[in-house]
């Protein structure tokens, strides 16, 4: 079969396995996608609340706001590893850090803020 009689035949497939598509779905009655139960569906999520602690690497300070942005593990319980900008209460904690300095703290989990924080390996110069 040539390239341009495989076109319009790929073409028909895609056609028709959308349409069956279409027709299962109608079927069941949840039209294009099919639907979820969010009543009977299990939570996937709930909100955690107090204080977690954490590990992280200090990828900027912005002092003057009283914001740090750190590349942190994954806090046990609470959030999963990834870089973030936390506010800090009160601000004078972001005071002495540095970007590259590895640090502990201590998050309240309700509000995102970051509550403690304490020096653990200083940036290499």
């Amino acid at each position: 079969m040539s390239t341009a009689s495989a076109r319009p035949a790929k073409l028909l497939v895609v056609v028709v396995l959308a349409a069956a598509w279409g027709a299962i779905a109608d079927e069941r009655g949840s039209g294009a996608f099919p639907s979820v139960d969010l009543q009977s569906a299990p939570a996937q999520e709930t909100a955690a609340t107090g204080v977690f602690h954490g590990v992280g690497v200090v990828t900027a300070v912005d002092d003057a706001r009283g914001w740090l942005t750190l590349d942190h593990e994954a806090i046990k319980g609470f959030m999963c590893a990834m870089e973030m900008m936390y506010r800090v209460e009160p601000p004078r904690l972001v005071e002495s850090l540095r970007v590259g300095d590895r640090v502990a703290f201590d998050i309240d989990a309700g509000r995102e803020v970051i509550t403690g924080v304490m020096p653990l390996q200083a940036a290499k110069p």
